[in-house]
């Protein structure tokens, strides 16, 4: 089943997107990274924090929370700018960049648009509930989010850009970035 939904991607891949779709692809996703998803973790942090861990301060946590969603958003619109720019396609798996992107955000990891909105959750869980509900809610996105890059998405760019994309992929991390190791 996961390699048919692979290989529907491909196709879809294939098909040329006008601007107007490609807009609105974009937008479809933002609005799935930017509410859909929280409004999905954000019970479920609130109901961890509720039962199982403690209360934070508020200030630290505002300031926290503040600080990680400025993070996050920088990081996905720059993510999402470059993908557009250098890619000339979207975020969307309906409209997906038309050459494998490995400068700008992409060059520090193979993801930086679920990082970026792996620091927006954790900002959004932390301002609207607690830091417990944001480190909750970061950590779901992960293993959500990064469940459906590694078993999905991986095999699709694979598939799509062959040893270019093996090649990206030894030398850039998955998730979190090496700065040390990207200076050349």
């Amino acid at each position: 089943m996961l390699t048919e939904f692979v290989d529907r991607l491909v196709e879809i891949s294939a098909k040329p997107r006008s601007g107007w779709y490609k807009v609105m692809a974009t937008v479809v996703g933002l609005a799935i990274f930017l509410f859909v998803l929280p409004g999905i973790l954000f019970p479920l942090g609130y109901l961890a924090e509720k039962y199982i861990l403690p209360n934070q301060i508020w200030i630290a946590e505002f300031v926290f929370s503040v600080t990680c969603i400025v993070i996050g958003i920088s990081f996905l619109g720059w993510s999402v700018y470059v993908l557009i720019r250098d890619g000339h396609g979207t975020p969307s798996p309906a409209a997906p960049a038309q050459k494998l992107i490995t400068t700008g955000p992409y060059r520090l990891c193979r993801n930086p648009i679920q990082l970026g909105a792996m620091f927006y959750c954790l900002g959004i869980g932390t301002l609207l509930g607690s830091i417990w509900i944001g480190l909750v809610m970061m950590f779901l996105s992960y293993k959500i989010v990064g469940s459906y890059h590694r078993h999905v998405e991986e095999k699709e760019l694979h598939m799509r850009f062959g040893k270019e994309y093996k090649e990206y992929r030894k030398r850039t991390p998955f998730l979190l970035p090496r700065f040390w190791a990207n200076s050349d």
